[in-house]
This record gives structure tokens, sequence and C-alpha cells, in this order.
């Protein structure tokens, strides 16, 4: 087998690091360990029970300081009161206002976030605080964490102050904080890719200077940002490691976002019942310390958890209770969520007057703390009560305001792992408008929809040859040597104990990569454009070809189908949990060697049989949706039993729009060469691992092209690709290169001119993460001249460029990935896809040495015919079932094409 299984457990720090590599990959904040503060002596047991600390108010103010600095504010807000009261009777009357901004920052909680803002602000205005810029620094700083709850424009316009003057004054600490709460700000206004770059590189400086509450703010923080993208076991790594920090550093407050947001984790891995005590053990805390504005989240998360859970009761008594907390201390955010969450309640109930009402109320909320992130769920939620009570147009003119908005956050991402993940947790918002038009029979209306988020980075990145292209500075190839020296040494490592480590570090390094190559390169506001409208993407069909574009969801899943001259929306008869049930069966069968012809012929019934006689034409383009991506549809079985692979050919798009920019590139005009392939690496120089081990024989443990378990498992050698390769080359062309044995190398591939060839074969083990897709990648050699790994990565291809009309990964698992939503799946296929290849031949699941020799053989000869490229792997699967037609679909059916098929490949007359 060729793959390597995703189960890399990642709830481990991810912003930790020793001080020796950090100094020598970080230089950026090397000086500040230099000018690092000395760790203050630990406070007197009480001082204000001590009467020679209890009347001098500078021991005191100096105290609450540390304690503020902490995030400590109960413990703080005494010694602030007593200060203010001792400097106002000694009329120093600066630093009794230090004081009183402490004081009124400390009881922030128990007051009106508007009252509190207010009060701040007049602290601002008077004169003295306007002369003395660290009081200024002090005040602004308050003021600016209190505005994030009401008004992240004012806060942003404090931050921004507060960071000028930290500079002046050389306050690194401070600098770096309000550099952190800046990004939270670019977070909130849509703009993720900064957001990520300044929260990033203010975790890196609150560790390198010590600063411990600022560390434990940006990780939850951060924990936050991977949380709303769905991404549960990064989030999990930075509250576990805000949580750590707050245990053993003395007098740290509580990390109530640590606990809120790791509860949200834990309930989206399913573990509910860790999430409830979670929440219910910080919900004591925040009570017992007055901390009412935790409260009100933590009752709203219990509330939410409960809803999800089934407990409507239940959930409706936590969400009142904090939407009276809510309302009476005016925590807008909160209103905002807390509104949504009963209209969602009040709906279910048939009262949809009242959650309109409370619809309205959360977005004028969301609106009027200028949160574009949560405003597109608000406006989707009012969308379909509208469309519920039969008010289409302005349900309709509601979703357009939410995609518009989403949008306007794409349009600020870089990275494409990023911007899928983002359009992928907002998905809900174009499903149910595509089902509001598919329920009218707006068919052109629906496909819009539809394609304006499936597929959408891969054909932004195409259309608009947004180039990723590779950083040769110091610091990304600092980086990236440290990333790849990792990765090398997880697949050495024979210890457990060391492999956690190494991953701990790895998560690290990764995230700092992308954060600096992110800051590096900023992204352009016209990237994001429109998708391909529906007669474009017709014209852009050939005769006898239809694009079957599935969406799933309940209680009925829908298929648009698309010819040359021809379009409309079927209705199916199952829903997602269905068809998705059906699916998993049906793969788990043909994975273990077992056929299910019942299974294949429902699936077939519910995804073919019901379409109209003018979608039964002989090339179909699937596109689609969950798990289907994981489905290949030859397989699949007529009423009669036949197989679709005998009647048509079946080829794969990402979307719609993907194929139609693909189709209409204009190809650089470069002297092509017809033939690069790479293969049988020598993985036995890889840790000296497989060579301690029993090497499998016999037809049962017959050599599968499988890289096991989260790295460090046995690289078995592949030496039938190594004939595979060569075979390939030979029917291709005489002037052919390819790459075997020692010489099939990372660093080798790199190096030769990749724009140059018109096919591209890679055989090596694979392996997928579907936690992180920009780890991905194909195992190559490793030479030891060079800094590389040996792992060609998603993350990587990402920044190469091809020119390629088909590569293929005869490998296990290139096809699959981690599924976003409704845009689709990011893996391997779609990194090649989106850097030059026209077509990917990809496997669904683990390839068989001798079947998958045997199929590239044939798939190679139909390619050298001039056959189109889909018709030839079509071809090639029909040979190997003439030669056994008794023969498991495990050993043929795992490859699938994506992208453009439809044409064969121009090689010179042989």
């Amino acid at each position: 087998m060729r793959t390597l299984s995703s189960k890399l457990w990642f709830f481990v720090s991810v912003l930790l690091v020793a001080f020796a590599l950090f100094a020598a990959l970080s230089r950026k904040y090397f000086w500040l360990y230099a000018t690092r503060r000395a760790d203050p002596p630990p406070p007197a047991a009480d001082l204000l029970g001590d009467a020679s600390t209890s009347s001098n108010p500078e021991v005191l103010l100096e105290e609450a300081n540390r304690l503020a600095w902490l995030f400590n504010w109960p413990k703080a807000e005494p010694l602030y009161i007593r200060a203010e009261d001792l400097f106002r009777a000694k009329g120093d009357t600066r630093n009794e206002i230090y004081a009183r901004v402490g004081r009124i920052r400390a009881q922030s909680e128990t007051m009106s976030w508007a009252d509190v803002s207010n009060v701040l602000g007049q602290q601002l205005d008077l004169s003295i605080v306007k002369a003395d810029p660290k009081l200024r620094l002090w005040s602004l700083a308050a003021k600016g964490y209190t505005d994030l709850e009401i008004s992240p424009a004012s806060a942003k316009r404090a931050w921004t102050e507060a960071q000028t003057i930290a500079h002046r004054l050389g306050e690194a600490q401070w600098e770096a904080r309000a550099e952190g709460e800046l990004g939270i700000i670019a977070f909130l206004e849509g703009n993720s890719r900064r957001a990520a770059v300044m929260v990033g590189d203010a975790v890196l400086s609150a560790k390198a200077s010590g600063d411990v509450g600022g560390q434990v703010r940006m990780l939850e923080m951060l924990g936050n940002g991977f949380n709303e993208a769905k991404r549960y076991g990064e989030a999990i790594g930075f509250f576990e490691r805000a949580i750590k920090i707050n245990v053993t550093t003395p007098d740290t407050g509580f990390p109530f976002m640590a606990y809120e947001g790791e509860s949200y984790s834990l309930e989206g891995q399913g573990k509910v019942s860790q999430a409830r005590d979670k929440l219910v053990n910080a919900l004591g805390i925040a009570r017992e310390s007055q901390k009412f504005g935790h409260e009100t989240m933590i009752l709203q998360l219990l509330g939410e958890l409960e809803m999800r859970a089934g407990n409507r009761q239940v959930a409706m008594q936590y969400l009142e209770q904090a939407g009276e907390l809510a309302q009476k201390y005016k925590f807008y955010r909160l209103v905002g969520q807390l509104m949504i969450d009963l209209a969602g309640l009040y709906s279910d109930a048939g009262d949809l007057k009242s959650a309109e009402e409370r619809a309205r109320i959360g977005i004028d909320a969301s609106r009027r703390v200028g949160d574009r992130y949560f405003l597109p769920r608000d406006l989707t939620t009012l969308a379909d009560l509208k469309a519920r009570r039969g008010a289409i147009p302005e349900a309709e003119a509601l979703y357009e305001n939410a995609e518009d908005v989403i949008d306007g956050m794409l349009v600020n991402l870089r990275e494409a792992y990023w911007t899928s993940s983002l359009a992928g947790a907002m998905s809900d918002t174009y499903r149910r408008h595509f089902e509001l038009e598919a329920r009218q029979g707006h068919v052109e209306r629906a496909f819009n929809v539809l394609e304006r988020v499936r597929g959408r980075t891969a054909a932004a990145l195409l259309e608009n040859k947004v180039s990723l292209e590779e950083d040769k500075s110091s610091e990304v190839r600092a980086l990236e040597e440290a990333v790849s020296d990792l990765q090398l040494r997880l697949i050495r490592s024979e210890d457990a104990k060391e492999r956690a480590s190494l991953l701990d570090q790895l998560v690290e390094y990764e995230r700092r990569l992308e954060w600096t190559r992110t800051e590096r390169n900023e992204s352009k506001s016209d990237w994001f454009d429109k998708p391909a409208p529906l007669k474009a993407i017709q014209s852009s069909l050939h005769a006898g070809e239809v694009i079957l574009e599935y969406v799933l969801s309940e209680p009925h899943s829908y298929c648009v189908w698309i010819s040359r001259s021809d379009a409309g929306v079927q209705e199916l008869s199952a829903g997602r949990k269905r068809i998705e049930d059906l699916t998993w069966k049906f793969l788990e069968s043909v994975k273990a060697r077992r056929d299910d012809p019942i299974a294949a012929q429902e699936l077939h019934d519910i995804l073919i049989g019901q379409l109209p006689a003018e979608a039964n034409l002989g090339n179909v383009i699937v596109v689609a949706d969950g798990l289907l991506h994981l489905l290949p549809f030859d397989l699949l079985r007529d009423s009669k039993g036949a197989l679709l692979l005998e009647a048509r050919t079946v080829s794969y798009a990402p979307a719609a729009t993907v194929l139609q920019v693909v189709r209409n590139e204009v190809k650089p005009a470069v002297k092509q060469r017809p033939f690069f392939g790479i293969g049988d690496p020598a993985y036995q120089d890889q840790g000296h691992i497989s060579a301690k081990l029993e090497k499998p024989i016999g037809f049962q443990r017959r050599l599968e092209r499988n890289l096991s378990d989260a790295l460090g498992m046995p690289l078995y050698d592949l030496p039938q690709t190594r004939e595979e390769i060569l075979t390939a080359g030979k029917t291709i062309g005489p002037d052919s290169i390819t790459l075997i044995g020692p010489n099939a190398t990372e660093t080798a591939f790199k190096a030769e001119p990749l724009v140059d060839f018109r096919i591209i074969h890679i055989a090596a083990h694979g392996f997928v993460d579907t936690q992180f897709p920009e780890r991905s990648g194909l195992v190559l050699g490793v030479d030891p001249s060079s800094h590389d790994d040996g792992l060609l990565q998603v993350r990587e291809i990402m920044r190469l460029h091809f020119n390629a009309d088909l590569v293929t990964l005869s490998a296990c698992d290139t096809g699959v990935g981690k599924i976003e939503g409704e845009e689709g799946v990011t893996n391997l296929v779609e990194a090649f896809l989106v850097t030059g290849a026209k077509a990917v031949v990809a496997s669904l699941w683990s390839a068989d040495d001798i079947y998958t020799g045997k199929l590239m053989e044939r798939f190679y000869t139909h390619v050298a015919e001039g056959q189109p490229k889909a018709m030839a792997l079509r071809r090639a699967k029909l040979d190997l079932l003439g030669q056994n037609d008794r023969v498991s679909p495990y050993y043929w059916g795992a490859f699938v094409l994506v992208g453009e098929g439809a044409t064969g490949i121009p090689l010179r007359a042989r």
C-alpha cells in the first residue's frame, strides 16, 4: 500500500520552543531574551493584612499591576481600590488615576461594558493622562480590552495608539500585546490572513519576553480561530497549552476562554460529556468570582451544547439566564449570539414570529459591534425564517447579503487551505440558499449559488494566476529546514515519547512557517472573482458530456445536471445520512475485497437512476459532495447488475467552474518533453527500520503501498514501481526521463524542469492527513547533501509550477483529503491542479503493487494511442476485467481522473 493513516494526535502545545532553537530560527525575537525582565519575587501572603504594606500605595500598586498583567483581576481589584484611596489622600493625582483605571478594569464584568468604556474614555480626556505616556498607555489598554466586546472600531483606535506609544517607550511587551489585540480585531473585520500573522507574532513575542498572561490570552484567541474553521484538533492544542501555562504559573487568572474553547472543540469531536463537565466546572468558578461576562458566555455554551444534544428544555433555561445577563450588562456580542440561538429554538417550536424578532435583534447586535464573521450566520438564520414564511424575495436578498459578507472575508486570505477552511465553515449559508432556489425551480440561480463556494479557492487561484512563489528569504529557508529536519527525525524515530515531542515541535514550526510566508506575501484584493456563469460552463462542454454536481442535504439531496444544451436540478429520493451510510457500507465491502451489488445498485438508483433522459450521456463529469468524494462512480451497478464503467466514461472535477477554467487556460509556450517518471525510492536508508522487519510474503501479504500510522513505522521498498515507471516511459516515448532507486529523491524531483513535461508519474508511498491537509504528501528518497526530508507535501507542491496534461499519483489515498463542507476537498489532487496540471490521476484507497502496475501499463498504452485521458483510464480498467471478470473492484477501482479528461495528450508520432 502507498498510504499514511491520519491518526496523528496533536492535542499538545503549539507554540513552545527551546531557547536555542528559537534564537536560531526566530532572530526577530532574540533581543527580547536579552532584555527580559527578571521574574518578580513572590508576593507577601496578604499585603492588605500587613500593617507595613497596607498603608504603602506604591507597594500595593506594584503588586496589583503584577496580578493584572497575569489577568488575575479578582486578586488585583482590592489592591487597586486601596491604592486609589491612599494616593488620593496623599494628593498623588497621577497614581490615583493609574489605580482607578486598574480598579475600573477589574470591575468591568460587574458593570455594563458600555458604562466602563465611557468612564475610561473620561480618564483618557484628562490633561494629565494626555501628557503622561505611560499613564496613557495603561488607560488605552484598559479601554481597548473593554471596547473589543462592544465596538471593535473603537478598540482598534485604542490599541493602534497604544502600540505607537509602547514602541516609542520601548515597552516591547505592551507593543506585542497591542499587536495581538489588533490581530483579533482583524479577524472580526474578516481579515483572517492578517489576523493569523499578527496573533502569531504576538504569541512568539510573548513567549520570548516571558509574558505569561499575553501567551495565555493569545493562545486562547488562536484556539478560537481554529475552532471557527472547524480545525478542532489544532484548537485543542492551543487551549491545553494555555491551561498548562496557567496551572504552572502562580497567580495567573483563571483561563475561562481556554475552558470555553476546549469544550467547544471536544463537542466538535463528539466528546459531549467531557465538554459539559469542563463548562460546568468553569461556570462555578465564574459565579464564585463574579465574572459576569464569562458566566454569560458559559451559560450560552451550555445552552448550545444541550440544544445540540436534543435537551431543548434545559437549553432554553441556560440561554434565558444568559440572555438576562447579556442585556443587563450590555454584552452586545453575546446578545447577538444568544438571540440567534433563541431564534432557532422558537423556530423549532413553530413560533416563527418570535423567532424572527430574535433574529433581527441578533443581526442588529452583530452590526453594532462590526462583527463580520458572525453576521453571515445571523443573516442566514433570518433568511431561513423568511423562506419558511414564504417571503422568498426577502429570503433571497438576505442570503445574498450573507454571501457578499463571506466573499469580503475570503479576498483577505492567501493560503489555499485557510481559504478552504473558512469557506467550508460557512457552507450552510450557500447550501440553504441553493435549496431555496432549487425548490423554486430556478436552475441557473441555484447553480450560481453553489459555484460561489464549491471549488472556489482552486478556481480563483487558477483563473487569476495567483502564484504562491517559493520564498528564498533566510527566515523562511531556516524554518523550512527546521520542518524538514523534524519530519526526517520522525521518520527515523522508533521511540513513541520522542515522536510525541517531535510532533509538538513540528506543529509549532509549521504554524510559524505559514505566518512568515503569509506576512511576506500580501494578498491582492481582486484575486477572488465571481464563478463562471452557467452558459460559460455549457459552452466549455463537448457533445455527449454531462456534469453531475451533487448537493447532500436533509431530507432530500440534489443533483444539478448540465449538458451543452440543457440543465436542470433533480431532487433525489434520499438525504445526506442515507447516502453517506450506503457509501460507507459499500466502500467498507470493497476495501475488504468483497463485492456488495445491493449497495452498489441502491447508490446507482439514488444518484444516477432518477436523472432525466437528457442527463444520461456517455461522458460523465462528477462534482461530488461530502463522502461522495470517496466514491468511484465506476463501481455503481444498474438494475441489471451492470457496472457504470461498462456504459460510461467517468471523470471528476472539484467544481464546474474549475473544469471551465482548466479547459480555457492557455498553456505557456514551452518545448515539452513527453514523460517524467520517478519511483522505487530507496526507503531502506530512511531510519533503517524496514531492514529489521520481516518482509511480507504470499498473496494475502503482497506488497501494498502503505505507510502506516503516524510516521516512524516501516517504509517497505516498492520494487514493482521500478518496472511501472520504466514501462510507462518506454510506452510514451524515447525522450522520457526517469528517476529510479537512489536517484528518486525529493531534491532531484524539484531540480527537474517540471514545466517541460506533458506527463509526470510518481510511484511511491503516499500519506494523507485529513486533519492537517497541507501535510499530505508523497514519500520520495532523501538526498543526504540537501536539507530536504524526502516528503513532497501539499504546502511544497503549491509553490511548484507544472505545465502537464497529466500528473499520475501512483500511491495510496492520493485522492483523499479534508472535506471542507461545500467548498470541497483539500488534497494532493487540488495542489497539482492549481499549480498547472490539467488532469490528475489519483487513488481513493490502498493500491496493490501488482494490479497497479498492470493498470498503469494498459493506461499508458491507451494514452499513447491518442485516446482521451478519461477514456484511456476506463479502457485500462476494462482490460483488467476482460482478463479476469471475477477480480474484486478493490484491485482496479481505486484510481480516478480529476480535471480535464476529454482530450488526448499530443505526443510526437512514434
